[in-house]
């Protein structure tokens, strides 16, 4: 048995020559002949003694009754790596970028995993058997890692060892590492608010988180049966203590919370419980959960009440007081609007009669002020008037007087001058006295 291996002096870019690599799959035993590998490709060659080389290209090799195979070609890039398994037992975690054929000789298998990738929110749980170490990749530096806890022996001598590892980074287990898994709770994405078990996962997430839970058959103290609705915010505050003390936090939510909550409705009537649905927005309200939830390293922020749901008899019970009350409520409410409207009704007539008299008497009494000044001005008027007749009667007097005593300095009788003045009558009766015969009045008419 032979084979004979040839230098290839083939030139890569002659478009004729074919490019496919082949894998695993092709598998031929070989008389006589000759293989032409390619590089990038590799093969394994079983003589008929059984012994077996690996040939890997570029290469011409000539075959004589050989088994033949070529080999699959494995490769990670950055963000990924490969484990492969040997025959004898060993396992090898090389991370990317890398490239292996499978060597069916020394090789189990070989697959190729996704680096973990950290963002500064999240962690996961590294266990260690022995010394090993995980990579985090060239660039990415050494990851962050709390307390090693030290667990007992369970392979042997070597020890278990536990640490948390927080991003941001690349991480990439040995072969002695592996990666906790968490199986918790999780909302059921049919049915918001139900909780089901079986959601696994990896990574941890440290930001504040929320959940929606339904908490079912709480009875009240007259034995309604309500469904409770409920959204809680909680944080992961201590990875280490959550580890020692769950294995389902939210599985320990549901449970605290739905205790809390039975036993908040059974020191409550139906009436009551509506009346005090506010409080289960409280933190008050929910002491086993708050202190679960502080047991296991996790702090709750604030628990929502956003509603409940009754019974279908229950709730059209309900529904028909509520209209019945509403109703009433509306009536109420319409008769203290109209009675409102009459009563500002009356106080604005009222208030318009008021100001209708207020405007009535200040008329009155600007029409008082009015006459009063008239009648002033008319008085004034009349007071000038006569004291000007009175004037002009004393000039006319003091010119007639002055006149009469001139007359009677010149010698004229003024008795018989103002007689004759004002003899307007018909008849004149004039009286004279003798003043020769004393006592004889003689009369004419």
């Amino acid at each position: 048995s032979f084979a004979f291996f040839f230098p290839s002096f083939v030139d890569p870019t002659d478009s004729t020559m074919p490019v496919t690599f082949r894998d695993g799959s092709y598998h031929k035993y070989v008389t006589l002949g000759k293989r032409r590998v390619k590089e990038g490709e590799c093969c394994a060659v079983w003589n008929s003694g059984g012994q077996y080389r690996l040939v890997e290209g570029p290469h011409h090799i000539v075959v004589w009754r050989s088994d033949i195979r070529f080999l699959d070609r494995f490769m990670a890039d950055e963000q990924q790596y490969l484990v492969v398994r040997f025959r004898d037992g060993r396992k090898e975690h090389m991370h990317g970028p890398s490239a292996v054929f499978l060597d069916p000789v020394v090789h189990q298998d070989i697959t190729v995993h996704d680096a973990i990738l950290l963002n500064a929110f999240e962690a996961i749980v590294v266990y260690t058997n022995g010394d090993g170490m995980g990579h985090t990749g060239p660039a990415l530096g050494i990851p962050s890692q709390s307390k090693a806890e030290a667990m007992e022996p369970v392979l042997g001598k070597s020890a278990v060892t536990r640490r948390t590892v927080r991003g941001p980074l690349r991480f990439v287990p040995t072969a002695q590492e592996w990666v906790h898994t968490f199986n918790w709770h999780a909302e059921d994405p049919k049915d918001k608010g139900h909780m089901i078990r079986g959601r696994q996962f990896q990574k941890l997430a440290t930001l504040p988180d929320q959940l929606y839970y339904n908490v079912k058959d709480v009875r009240t103290a007259d034995d309604a049966q309500l469904v409770v609705k409920l959204m809680i915010f909680y944080q992961l505050d201590d990875v280490e203590t959550m580890l020692d003390t769950t294995q389902d936090p939210l599985g320990d939510f549901v449970n605290a919370v739905s205790a809390d909550v039975v036993k908040f409705g059974a020191a409550n009537t139906f009436e009551s419980f509506l009346q005090r649905t506010g409080e289960l927005s409280e933190l008050a309200a929910f002491p086993v959960l708050l202190d679960r939830a502080r047991r296991i390293g996790y702090s709750i922020n604030q628990v929502v009440f956003r509603g409940y749901k009754g019974s279908e008899q229950l709730q059209a019970m309900h529904d028909a007081a509520i209209k019945a009350r509403t109703q009433l409520r509306l009536d109420c409410e319409t008769q203290q609007q109209q009675q409102h409207i009459e009563d500002l009704n009356l106080a604005k007539t009222a208030e318009r009669s008021t100001q209708e008299a207020a405007i009535q008497f200040a008329a009155h009494e600007a029409k008082m002020r009015r006459e009063a000044a008239e009648h002033a001005a008319h008085l004034q008027q009349k007071r000038e008037e006569f004291a000007l007749e009175e004037e002009h009667t004393r000039q006319l007097d003091t010119q007639r007087v002055a006149y009469l005593r001139q007359l009677k300095s010149e010698g004229v009788d003024l008795t018989k001058y103002l007689t004759s003045q004002n003899q307007k009558s018909d008849k004149l009766v004039r009286i004279e006295t003798d003043t020769a015969n004393a006592g004889h009045t003689n009369v004419h008419v």
